[in-house]
């Protein structure tokens, strides 16, 4: 069955220009606010609507401009093949070569065939459907029942409709594929009729005695209604096939919890799906807890024929998705920008980050707790949350802290580094101090310390002898709850690993007098020992160092967290 290859829009709500081709079974959308992936479904549900009475306002006008008429265009491959004979739509097929994704107006360029629909509104706000070429043939118009044919429903929040039996519905669609109706048969109507037969030979004894009196006195007026009955009007109990709907007992499926009626919506387009039909479904994480989301995510990859487009905001969807089905949506830029396969392990570290504006990259736990801390630090000063500057800190997991920077930079993102100037061993420092070059050179900012310097040696290089003992005493405290040691197990431990380096430190650190040997000899043991290794940590880091921001001596640790600061403000 039919999948999208492309769509082109103009001048459609928020949309000024579009363009988007898509190569995947599953397309996700993803984008930050109001970029414009709800548009993009709903283009596409109104280009193949199966409905003819879709209506449009002003306020459908990018701008509201009516001058400039909405232009949707949707380019399907794998046509179905009722819609391929020349008293159809065979005079205005196009090419497609599936080797290069590529779609050509003269059909003889490649042997696929593709099908290109056109959407358009003017001013006067009738929409119009044709199939368009730019071949002698011209254009030709294409009717509801047509458009049916590409099975194409849409999930959002008004969708009661999803759980009638209507013409144009998803549940229709599936009962069609089923019974192998044709356009001629109306079964519904058949079912309808039916019913209606079994309701005339019912008993309603309850209006009788009203009924001989209506019958006397109609009479006395010299007519005669003898023969006459109660029953249903044919005309009301045909009024909608729509009045066929799915119920759960009793109740009608409409008026269930609108997550309930997004999965049950869902379950039906999934078996569309799987015999090859198009879902579209918008934010397909809303009213579904964690686990029942990734589950449907998993069920519309596995067991799908067709095609589903989503868009979402959720971390638990994008972790279940394959980086290469992937779809970013800026809102200034005219196409997405589809994410390659070699970003999946970024993909699954750190799902949030694709929802951000711009991204910090931090070489590991005890930087992102420094981050937060940083944020905590931003507010007591009355500094813009970082959320809603749209920064996220990205965990580097580091060995593969460049890499993710050069993938985010390469989705241009605005993104820095925040990371240590130290490696394990020789090699690794050079290597290390090369590709942090080659980021340089690409323009990305680096927020490291002195050469040879990690993390613990430049912050306690920098910090007040008395802050010292603050993370001393913090890092005792953290070590005593991990080991469910005692205070004085842990302080012995602690002045043993700083004396293997400072021979003169006394047996109560509290007791030291503040020296460079000695801070040298903390900073080791801080590393050798891990003092601040994860998040938690990091952040209990961090906040001694903002509180004791103004204390801190000129130098790498004050200039590069002020520099951070800055780059995080930064439009």
């Amino acid at each position: 069955m039919s999948r999208v290859h492309s769509i082109s829009i103009k001048n459609f709500r928020g949309i000024k220009d579009f363009h988007g081709e898509f190569n995947t079974d599953l397309v996700c959308l993803i984008g930050r606010g109001d970029s414009g992936k709800s548009t993009v479904l709903e283009a596409l549900a109104l280009a193949l609507s199966a409905n003819w009475n879709v209506s449009f306002f002003d306020n459908d006008f990018h701008n509201c401009d009516t001058g400039n008429p909405i232009l949707i265009e949707v380019t399907l491959i794998d046509v179905p093949g009722e819609l391929l004979a020349e008293t159809k739509f065979g005079m205005h097929l196009k090419a497609y070569d599936a080797s290069q994704h590529r779609v050509y107006d003269e059909p003889e360029m490649a042997d696929g065939i593709a099908i290109t629909i056109q959407l358009s509104v003017e001013k006067d706000l009738e929409p119009k459907w044709h199939v368009v070429t730019n071949r002698e043939a011209g254009n030709r118009f294409i009717g509801a029942a047509d458009r049916s044919k590409f099975n194409a429903f849409l999930v959002s929040d008004f969708m009661d409709r999803h759980f009638s039996w209507g013409k144009g519905s998803p549940l229709y669609s599936l009962l069609r594929q089923e019974l192998r109706i044709n356009e001629e048969e109306d079964v519904l109507i058949d079912i309808l009729r039916a019913a209606k037969g079994k309701i005339d030979v019912s008993s309603f004894s309850k209006f009788d005695s009203v009924i001989s009196k209506v019958k006397s006195s109609a009479q006395s007026f010299g007519i005669d209604i003898s023969k006459s009955l109660t029953t249903i009007d044919f005309k009301d109990f045909l009024f909608k096939d729509g009045k066929l709907s799915l119920h759960d007992e009793s109740i009608p499926f409409r008026l269930k919890g609108k997550g309930s009626k997004r999965l049950i919506s869902m379950t039906i387009q999934a078996l569309i799906a799987g015999t090859g039909g198009l879902v579209l479904i918008d934010e397909i994480e809303q009213g579904l807890e964690p686990d029942r989301v990734q589950n449907l995510i998993n069920i519309l990859t596995k067991h799908n024929k067709g095609q589903v487009f989503i868009t979402t905001h959720s971390r638990d969807v994008l972790v279940e998705v394959t980086s290469e089905k992937l779809y970013l949506i800026r809102k200034e830029e005219k196409s997405p920008y589809r994410f390659p396969s070699s970003m999946q392990g970024v993909c699954r570290k750190n799902p949030e980050a694709f929802f951000a504006k711009k991204i910090i990259v931090a070489e590991g736990a005890t930087e992102i707790g420094i981050c937060r801390a940083l944020q905590d630090f931003r507010l007591a000063n009355e500094k813009a949350n970082m959320a809603y500057l749209g920064v996220r800190v990205a965990d580097g997991s580091g060995s593969e802290m460049i890499e993710y920077v050069k993938h985010f930079k390469a989705a241009k993102f605005p993104v820095c580094l925040f990371c240590d100037s130290d490696a394990e061993n020789k090699d690794k420092k050079k290597d290390f101090a090369k590709r942090k070059a080659a980021l340089r050179t690409d323009n990305v900012p680096i927020f490291d310390w002195d050469q040879g310097d990690n993390l613990e040696t430049a912050i306690i290089k920098a910090l007040p002898f008395e802050a010292i003992r603050s993370l001393y005493g913090i890092a005792v405290a953290y070590k005593v709850e991990e080991n469910g040691s005692t205070t004085d197990k842990v302080n012995q431990s602690f002045v043993a690993a700083i004396k293997h380096m400072f021979p003169a430190c006394p047996d109560d650190f509290y007791q030291a007098v503040d020296a460079p040997a000695l801070r040298t000899a903390v900073a080791g043991a801080a590393v050798r020992q891990k003092w601040f290794k994860s998040q938690e940590k990091g952040k209990a880091l961090g906040k001694v160092i903002f509180d004791h921001f103004d204390q801190l001596k000129d130098g790498t640790l004050k200039k590069q967290l002020t520099a951070l600061n800055n780059w995080i403000d930064a439009q």
